[in-house]
């Protein structure tokens, strides 16, 4: 009887033991994060000034060094660039007005002659 049940385990638990090692999560490589930003597998990715090539989900140092892209100008919008309270309430304390410009993508405030 014991050689029986074993049989019939063998015979129940071998086919799946075989679907499960044929599937494609058995041979599937793994991809690499950097930022947030998921690389696939041989991918090279500059980070912090040298190159690393994603290997099955691990990172590799290539011994190279590299540039960083420069990241994307950030666009202002001038309807958002406003002075808060406290920055109106000082400039009107010394009797001017608080200014707003847009310089090199940047929002800057001062208090300057009311017109």
């Amino acid at each position: 009887m014991k050689g029986q049940v074993k049989l019939l385990l063998l015979l129940l638990v071998a086919p799946c033991l075989l679907l499960t090692l044929a599937s494609d999560d058995c041979f599937a490589v793994s991809d690499c994060l950097y930022e947030g930003v998921s690389f696939s597998d041989g991918a090279v990715s500059c980070q912090t000034g040298h190159q690393f090539r994603c290997n099955d989900g691990s990172w590799s140092s290539l011994d190279l060094s590299c540039a960083a892209p420069a990241p994307s100008p950030t666009v202002i919008n001038p309807a958002d660039c406003n002075c808060t309270p406290a920055e109106l309430a000082n400039c009107d304390s010394s009797g001017q007005a608080c200014c707003v410009s847009i310089e090199f993508g940047r929002c800057v405030k001062k208090c300057c002659q009311r017109q």
